[in-house]
């Protein structure tokens, strides 16, 4: 480069980086947090308290019992973030979706794995792609699903009988977590695409295509680094320069998705058209009911999704299909593997319905059942966190005041534009302000008369907090809630659980998704291997 440049530039870059300084000096000292109580500033400044959350699952709840509902912490770059537990604050966070969005960081991350799906837009995007895809998950289509849950099931139940034909009284360890993957994954191509993935059907040397990259990517024991480091990349532009963590695998994925997703809607198109009717066609994957609703004539042609806009959900469907029940259902085995009382009274219950198919409606009729899963997605909640970025500056409303480091009270928080606010699912759901001094026990019957101060908490179903509020609730939440009793209902009238290693080897990830894995056992990456064996009744 011709020397006369190099002045210029390099004055630029110093005017750039001064600039820089000095807002980052000025917004320590008048940001509305800084007077929030929160742990001690970290020495590394660039990382921030962001490796010390990646590492320890349970630090935020540790963070929470010392500060309380409301306290602040350091994110990349040392930048201030808000924790906040209080009810009416979660409320205003989450129901204000045109103020409080995913932000840009975690747009690029799930843009460019999942494409410009409903996990990744806002605002009229967003609308426009829920409008359409609301019909697909309405309680008359999870009703009609129940049977591919129930055969899946089933069939997940079949193989495990084999497994364990052979093995004495004692049982036989399986990886629950490993199978029940693969049985989601068969449940969403079915359910969803009308497609078999035939994951179940799988040996180790001749595994689907899909399931082999999603394994890499999720539970391989380099996963959770690599998502760490994505993190980073992506929150500070400069980096974009390096190869991304894991990028092969991840654009090997998103290649084998995509091209199923092309594949999968020119098939749905090709039903709906050979039906005759595009309104009346017999299939009722989730995918034709969605592509049906974007050619319903109540749609207006500018509101209709984009072939692009509707292979974008296609990929989303199988990663939150797939992954996070998977992960609740291996959870509430491992509760269960853990309180055998519970288990007993529950398959009790199960064994009171004289069906081997049960129907959705009689699914939700089991009490126990309800309370089991509510007390599971309470206490090991699949999916622990997620951020939420304030696009403007906004008051943030209190049920409860704070006092700040100088003993003053406040009853709302001040937050401005670009603030980063994490709405920690796991924390909330082990407070004991919310929940009373057993709040981290497994207790299935605090669902006959919760506290009142957790009837507040605001979220889609049971007070709970794994499937959100407000506009950008999880619209699967029926679905997954039904294949989850569907998998239980079946699995637990046919064998007996119990942990396989010691409690204190099984740890479950500090990324979003809680994947369990044994510490023992670092290479093998995320599982739960339990001792599983033939229910015989007395």
């Amino acid at each position: 480069m011709d020397s006369h440049y190099l002045l210029p530039l390099a004055a630029t870059a110093s005017l750039y980086f001064g600039y820089r300084l000095v807002k980052k000096v000025y917004e320590e000292f008048t940001s509305p947090l800084r007077h929030l109580p929160g742990p001690r500033v970290p020495a590394n400044l660039l990382l921030g308290h962001f490796r010390k959350l990646q590492n320890d699952s349970t630090i935020t709840i540790k963070w929470r019992e010392e500060f309380g509902a409301n306290y602040q912490f350091r994110g990349l770059l040392n930048e201030r973030e808000l924790f906040t537990a209080d009810t009416k604050a979660l409320s205003h966070i989450l129901t204000n979706d045109h103020i409080y969005q995913k932000g840009p960081v975690a747009q690029k991350v799930v843009r460019h794995f999942l494409g410009n799906g409903l996990l990744a837009v806002e605002m009229d995007e967003h609308k426009q792609q829920r409008k359409i895809t609301n019909p697909a998950f309405g309680v008359p289509q999870i009703k009609e699903l129940t049977e591919i849950f129930n055969q899946k099931s089933a069939e997940l139940r079949d193989i495990w009988s084999n497994k364990i034909e052979n093995s004495d009284s004692t049982g036989s360890r399986i990886d629950v977590l490993l199978w029940l993957r693969r049985m989601t994954l068969d449940v969403i191509g079915l359910a969803g695409f009308h497609y078999e993935f035939k994951a179940l059907a799988e040996t180790d040397g001749e595994r689907n295509e899909l399931d082999q990259a999603l394994t890499r990517i999720f539970h391989s024991p380099e996963a959770q680094r690599q998502g760490m480091l994505r993190v980073i990349q992506a929150a500070i532009p400069v980096l974009g320069i390096l190869p991304e963590p894991g990028g092969k695998f991840i654009g090997d994925a998103r290649t084998t998705m995509m091209d199923i997703a092309k594949k999968l809607l020119e098939d749905s198109k090709d039903a709906i058209k050979a039906s005759g009717d595009e309104m009346s066609s017999v299939r009722r994957d989730l995918l034709s009911l969605m592509v049906k609703s974007n050619m319903s004539k109540d749609i207006p042609e500018h509101l209709r999704l984009s072939d692009a806009d509707v292979i974008a959900q296609i990929p989303t469907f199988f990663v939150a299909g797939h992954e996070t029940t998977s992960t609740a259902t291996a959870l509430a085995l491992y509760a269960l593997s853990i309180h055998q009382s519970v288990q007993s009274k529950l398959r009790e219950e199960l064994l009171s319905l004289d069906t081997d198919s049960p129907t959705m409606d009689e699914l939700n009729s089991l009490p126990y059942l309800e309370s089991v899963i509510r007390e599971t997605m309470r206490l090991y909640p699949p999916v622990s966190f997620t951020i939420r970025i304030a696009m403007e500056d906004d008051v943030i409303p209190l049920s409860k005041p704070y006092l700040d480091r100088n003993g003053r009270s406040y009853d709302s928080i001040s937050v401005q534009e670009g603030t980063e606010i994490r709405i920690d699912i796991a924390a909330v759901h082990l407070d004991k302000d919310l929940w009373g001094e057993d709040a981290e026990d497994f207790r299935p019957s605090r669902w006959e008369n919760i506290p009142e101060a957790a009837s507040r908490i605001p979220g889609v179903w049971a007070n709970l907090l794994n499937f959100l509020a407000g506009p950008h609730n999880c619209i699967g939440f029926r679905f997954s809630l039904v294949e989850m009793k569907s998998l239980l209902f079946i699995l637990l009238r046919a064998f007996e659980f119990e942990m396989a290693v010691p409690r204190s080897d099984i740890a479950l990830s500090a990324t979003p998704v809680n994947r369990p894995r044994v510490l023992s056992e670092p290479k093998m990456g995320s599982q739960l291997p339990l001792i599983v064996r033939p229910y015989l009744e007395s």
